[in-house]
């Protein structure tokens, strides 16, 4: 069961009431048969609503049948069940004393047993019975029989309702599209943070605007509209982490981003358990999730929650009967921040970060900028006080540009393929533009950069950031080539050099290694005589093997080579090996003893 603040006024201005005047003379409960209208959609007819309340007939004097007040008005809207099959209830809305409206969902078990139940949640949300006998079961009766035709989606997250992605709920319960939805077992902290305050237009030009030129502050923003993207594309969730010392704009970043969908306090906390994160994620379906402050967060568990985050798919659970519980499932972009990056808090904790995890959750620098986080000011003296110019944007105008791009992407969501295309000719131009050779990992990162800059240039062309186009392409394409390079990343032009390095070095110092596996015996290191077969020692290396095919592991960095296991295979049953050889710290097997990017040793 779950309730959701409506916007309905009392009285006749709410759909499916019945208004009819009150008997001159008669008690406030009591009203004339002859008075009463026709019943709301699948009321029973011996039910009527009217502005005050729900009247039921009952036996008066002799054959007499009179209107008696059982209590404040509520309306059965509809019923409701999951895409799945199950879930069955009725959508139910209740007036509470002070005239305001609750949407809510009651369980089908708990309306056909006319089960106390269902009168606890209305009672929550300001249901009043009438001070006259039988009141709480008239009520029960009502709900079993009251069947309206109205069919609603019932699901337990916001966001897309199903996939054909002809409707998307909103945190404050609106519903764009022409589907019926209804949402339960949403937080309720999170969908509060997610209402509306100023206008488009306003925060086009108090927060889009000023975004311009600060690549992080453009794809954090790009980013945020990407949620929507994400189911539509097919794709997982994940996203950034923006790491830097306190006080240099990271924060500023959440807050504009999280502005897109809500107020600031839809930033959440790192802190909590990854059982608490599921149904936060819930709640930010195909949105943002904004998580300030990685260190809150136990590093033990801090790994298992990005993989969670990015996968989409919460825990299984066991019911008291024995049966796997629904698993909650969502598609969000994650965007956080923290002084440290993921893989040095997983090892402040004694726990080794994955490759997978660091893919998912992208490490960003966002302290090395000319200002912190920032590049351009846009007319303040400093820093700080474009920080708080922002913040304060973000406080006047938030939770309209995110409805807006999804009610443009509603018309646009049978052109994914020209989506996707577009994701691929960014990544593409950028794989080609900075010399970079295939590597799964780098592409899988290229494409979430890719998926982020679609969203902004989307944004854009909706009339949403007022950037100029292209804006939201090259702040993506610096961030990542930046991402590339702190990862130590080479060109396939290095790697091509380092190789033809290795294959000269080898080639030019035969006397340097001693045959192994040679049936007649080894032959003494310095030896030249080597045989006809071995002359040419560099066909061992040739240079269109796959390196991983040659090496075990090889890291080529920009400023010098670290290769290892090497083993020079000339020939069936035949390898060199260098016969002076050391461990080197990071590698389980031998390498090539003083071999570095430019051979000074030698």
């Amino acid at each position: 069961m779950t309730d959701q603040n409506l916007t309905f006024r009392p009285g006749s201005d709410i759909e499916n009431v019945v208004s009819f005047p009150v008997c001159a003379g008669s008690p406030a409960s009591v009203v004339s048969f002859e008075n009463m209208q026709p019943v709301p959609d699948g009321m029973p007819c011996n039910f009527s609503l009217n502005a005050d309340g729900i009247y039921q007939l009952r036996p008066g004097e002799g054959d007499d049948l009179l209107p008696i007040r059982i209590c404040s008005p509520l309306i059965v809207k509809g019923i409701c069940s999951r895409p799945s099959g199950g879930g069955w209830g009725r959508v139910v809305a209740v007036e509470d004393p002070d005239g305001n409206w609750h949407e809510l969902i009651l369980d089908a078990r708990d309306v056909s047993r006319k089960s106390a139940a269902a009168l606890n949640v209305l009672f929550d949300n300001g249901l009043e019975l009438a001070p006259v006998e039988k009141a709480a079961q008239s009520v029960t009766e009502l709900l079993a029989a009251w069947r309206p035709g109205a069919r609603y989606v019932r699901s337990d997250r916001l966001g897309w309702a199903d996939t054909t992605f002809s409707a998307f709920t909103l945190g404050d319960h609106r519903v764009l599209g022409g589907a019926r939805v209804i949402t339960d077992a949403v937080s309720d902290d999170v969908a509060a943070a997610m209402h509306v305050k100023g206008t488009l237009e306003g925060w086009r030009a108090a927060v889009a605007e000023p975004c311009a030129g600060n690549p992080l502050m453009v794809l954090a923003v790009s980013h945020a509209f990407s949620g929507p993207l994400l189911s539509v594309l097919g794709r997982d969730g994940g996203g950034f982490h923006l790491r830097g010392v306190s006080s240099r704009g990271k924060s500023t970043l959440l807050g504009v981003a999280a502005s897109v969908w809500g107020a600031p306090s839809f930033v959440q906390s790192w802190r909590g358990t990854d059982n608490g994160i599921e149904g936060i994620a819930a709640a930010c379906n195909d949105s943002l999730l904004v998580l300030d402050e990685l260190h809150q967060v136990e590093p033990r568990v801090a790994g298992d929650i990005v993989y969670m985050l990015a996968n989409g798919r919460g825990k299984t659970r066991m019911s008291s009967n024995g049966k796997a519980q629904p698993t909650r499932r969502w598609s969000v972009s994650v965007l956080s921040s923290g002084e440290l990056s993921l893989e040095e808090h997983m090892a402040s904790g004694g726990c080794g970060m994955f490759a997978g995890q660091g893919i998912r959750l992208i490490d960003l620098a966002a302290d090395v900028r000319p200002y912190g986080a920032f590049d351009c000011l846009h007319g303040e003296p400093d820093g700080r006080a474009f920080a708080e110019r922002m913040q304060r944007a973000g406080r006047e105008n938030y939770g309209v540009a995110g409805p807006a791009f999804v009610e443009k992407l509603l018309a646009n969501v049978d052109r994914r393929d020209l989506f996707q295309r577009q994701i691929d000719g960014f990544c593409q131009s950028c794989l080609v533009a900075a010399d970079i050779p295939p590597d799964g990992q780098v592409q899988r990162v290229l494409a979430r950069f890719g998926i982020a800059a679609l969203a902004g240039e989307m944004a854009t062309k909706f009339g949403i950031t007022g950037w100029g186009t292209g804006a939201s392409f090259a702040a993506a394409r610096e961030l990542f080539l930046n991402w590339f390079e702190a990862r130590d990343g080479v060109t396939r032009g290095e790697i091509t050099a380092a190789v033809e390095r290795t294959r000269n070095y080898v080639s030019q110092n035969l006397g340097r290694f001693a045959l192994l596996g040679a049936e007649a015996g080894e032959p003494k290191p310095g030896s030249s005589c080597l045989g006809a077969e071995y002359q040419k020692i560099e066909q061992a290396l040739p240079l269109e093997v796959p390196l991983k095919s040659f090496y075990d592991r090889l890291t080529l960095r920009n400023r010098g080579i670290a290769i290892g296991p090497v083993t020079v295979s000339c020939r069936p049953k035949c390898s060199f090996k260098p016969p002076s050889a050391q461990k080197r710290r990071g590698f389980s097997s031998p390498v090539l003893n003083g071999v570095g990017a430019d051979y000074r040793s030698h």
